[in-house]
């Protein structure tokens, strides 16, 4: 029988996801700013994404993207 500890902490992601705001576009090269004020990050995309768009972003990937409206930060 396998430890469900071990099992749970394999379903997390093992990089963080951040929320941020596309400030250039030259697909497949972006430059994205966190909402959490921390700077500019280069991302890449196979997606074709427009300034202004918000994303999420892993490492420097662009996953999908974000919903409008406010950011909140939940400590866990």
């Amino acid at each position: 029988m396998s430890n469900i500890y071990n099992r749970f902490f394999e379903m997390l992601p093992k990089t963080p996801e951040f929320i941020g705001t596309v400030q250039s576009a030259a697909h497949p090269n972006y430059k994205v700013l966190i909402a959490d004020g921390t700077g500019l990050v280069l991302c890449t995309s196979a997606t074709v994404f427009n300034i202004g768009a918000k994303v999420y972003i892993s490492g420097n990937e662009i996953k999908r993207s974000a919903p409008a409206g406010a950011v909140y930060q939940i400590e866990v």
